[in-house]
């Protein structure tokens, strides 16, 4: 029903576009900010680096670029969204925008399957009290922060005061199988624990991470 109700809605939004003749010059997207925990590894709500959580639909009509549906390879993140639309639009995209303009794939000289999707969260804050969560050891966890990366197949979640998770998006989907502490993963770890520290410098990220 909530999908049906959503179809509907974006079919008005995109009929009202195209019955007013703006369509060839309008960029349409659907996205959503997050998932829901709906009791997947015994959780809920979103606060979590999960799939059900952290992946969202991303849906772009740019009818200047393409008229026929195409499926792009990899991974983007919202962050990338306003230097994207800034880019299609003709416009400057500013130096201090994090971010970068997906274009290139957008139109075929590119590719996103190398592309580095950095999450974070931030944890809640210890003094101020929040939603009860179903036991005070979930209530204490969740106020730590995790920072995770995306890259390829392979998702890496890292929490300075939680079990790290680093996981096969290809052959694991639904995330049961933790590879972090695998010795054949060692360097994969920390190849991706560096790009996020990398990216923490970049952005100027002070969350504490652990040694690996």
């Amino acid at each position: 029903a909530n999908i049906n109700l959503v179809d509907g809605m974006v079919g008005k939004i995109t009929s009202a576009i195209d019955d007013a003749g703006l369509a060839d010059d309008t960029v349409v997207v659907f996205t959503s900010e997050h998932g829901d925990m709906l009791g997947d590894h015994g959780m809920l709500e979103k606060r979590s680096m999960y799939e059900e959580s952290s992946r969202v639909p991303l849906l772009m009509r740019v009818p200047w670029l393409a008229r026929e549906q195409t499926d792009i390879a990899g991974s983007a993140g919202h962050i990338d969204l306003v230097p994207t639309l800034l880019d299609l639009l003709g416009e400057h995209v500013p130096e201090h925008l994090q971010g970068k303009s997906l274009v290139p794939a957008l139109a075929g000289d590119g590719s996103l399957e190398d592309n580095e999707v950095f999450i974070e969260w931030n944890g809640t804050h210890p003094t101020m009290p929040d939603r009860h969560l179903g036991t005070a050891a979930i209530d204490r966890m969740i106020t730590l922060a995790w920072r995770t990366v995306v890259l390829g197949r392979w998702k890496l979640n890292l929490c300075a005061g939680d079990q790290c998770e680093l996981f096969d998006l290809q052959s694991d989907p639904h995330e049961t199988h933790n590879l972090f502490d695998d010795p054949a993963q060692r360097d994969r770890v920390r190849d991706m624990a560096a790009r996020i520290r990398v990216w923490q410098g970049e952005t100027g990220d002070d969350a504490p991470l652990p040694a690996v």
